[in-house]
């Protein structure tokens, strides 16, 4: 999550603007892999290219799951254990575990669709939606940070926080 000063005073339509550079950015970088190089090489975490990417969709789908209305930790498939754990690398290794198994064209279309998802729920919220408090949406929380910094995070942020390290798998390779 982003310093939530940087976010204060964001519109819909700026959150848009950096949503979608960002993911031009991340697409014009996956553009020039091969399928060996999306699930081949490993960073020293053991992840490969198809682990960061779904990494980024199902962190960004359970943002989706939210502003659905639904269950977060569940639409992530992460066990209540571990979530209640709030170990953000045991719940990272478990959605890696049970992802381990999906082709590169799995991945990548499940990353058109939750990007699509997400991009039409923010498009349909106000700039005032954006700020609301977290707990506003998890009742359950009592995190009252505005919303904007999830939002970020698990998208436009997400990318430019994964680039560089699927840059160096492939660099490496």
């Amino acid at each position: 999550m982003s310093d939530q000063n940087d976010l204060s005073q964001i519109t819909v339509s700026e959150f848009l603007q950096r949503l979608d550079a960002a993911w031009a950015s991340l697409q014009s970088f996956l553009s020039s892999l091969t399928p060996g190089q999306l699930s081949g090489p490993t960073d020293t975490a053991g992840w490969t290219v198809k682990d960061h990417l779904v990494h980024i969709i199902v962190w960004e789908d359970g943002i989706n799951s939210l502003l659905e209305g639904g269950d977060r930790r569940a639409r992530m498939g992460v066990d209540e254990a571990t979530w209640a754990g709030r170990d953000s690398d045991a719940i990272n290794a478990a959605i890696q575990q049970r992802n381990r198994e999906r082709t590169p064209d799995d991945v990548l279309a499940a990353l058109g669709r939750t990007h699509a998802a997400f991009r039409n729920h923010i498009s349909g919220m106000s700039d005032a939606d954006l700020q609301r408090p977290y707990n506003t949406l998890v009742p359950t929380s009592d995190d009252t940070r505005p919303f904007i910094g999830w939002l970020e995070g698990d998208s436009f942020g997400h990318y430019t926080e994964h680039l560089p390290w699927m840059q160096a798998i492939v660099d490496q390779s």
